[in-house]
């Protein structure tokens, strides 16, 4: 597996992760023959998970896959949507927010 991280301004940050080798069977290149190419996740840094998680309910009709906001990595609050996108693909939205905000 081959990670790229890259960073932009205003906060933006990209999390790239691809196969080494195109025909691999490693955990990446199983998933890429399933779904395809392409964005499969954007995680979103956000002052305040359930704020955010009411605002995708109310203005965009999402539903969370988790009816609650769950503990993430190091401390961090999180929820997740499965958003479709073009071509009825979906792609995972995570929202994070850090611990002390």
């Amino acid at each position: 597996m081959l990670e790229l991280e890259l960073h932009f301004p205003d906060y933006v940050q990209l999390d790239i992760l691809t196969t080494t080798v195109p025909s691999g069977r490693g955990a990446i290149a199983r998933f890429l023959d399933k779904f395809g190419e392409g964005i499969q996740q954007v995680e979103i840094d956000v002052t305040d998970v359930d704020r955010a998680t009411e605002i995708l309910r109310a203005r965009f009709k999402l539903d969370p896959i988790y009816p609650a906001t769950r503990s993430g990595a190091n401390g961090t609050r999180v929820n997740f949507f499965l958003v479709t996108i073009s071509n009825a693909k979906k792609v995972l939205v995570e929202l994070v927010e850090q611990p002390n905000q």
